[in-house]
């Protein structure tokens, strides 16, 4: 906790959320698995901002905390088709969740902007600890 860095972590996970959503959600027909490559680190980002903590890495933890109700229906069904249908079929766009997706990046990118910058620790104790367990 010594070592969280808010503003590098909102900057982590909306990078991560805005590369694969270019790459893989902006057609008529997408992957379903990759909604999640997309909804987690948004959700990561809604979680830090709430929190001023490390989000969870459990994508429930995250839907239950901070997913809007309105989407919580079309992330189940999509959770569904996830475990039932390959993963390399497609399945039409979900307009909804993609509409939640692009409000959510500007919205995030000000919020990170208006953050004040954050004082960087030193990495000694880490390397130490780091080294301790290499022996």
């Amino acid at each position: 906790e010594n070592y969280f860095s808010a503003k590098s972590g909102l900057y982590h996970y909306l990078n991560m959320a805005d590369g694969n959503y270019r790459e893989y959600l902006r057609g008529e027909m997408v992957r379903a698995k990759k909604y999640f490559y997309v909804l987690r680190p948004l959700l990561a980002c809604r979680w830090i901002l709430r929190t001023n903590t490390p989000p969870p890495m459990c994508f429930t933890e995250l839907v239950a905390a901070d997913l809007p109700t309105y989407l919580y229906e079309s992330v189940q069904e999509l959770l569904r088709i996830k475990m039932e249908v390959p993963e390399l079929k497609l399945i039409p766009r979900v307009d909804e969740i993609n509409n939640f997706i692009e409000e959510e990046f500007p919205r995030l990118k000000e919020k990170i902007k208006s953050l004040p910058e954050e004082r960087r620790q030193g990495y000694d104790e880490l390397n130490e600890l780091f080294l301790k367990y290499l022996q």
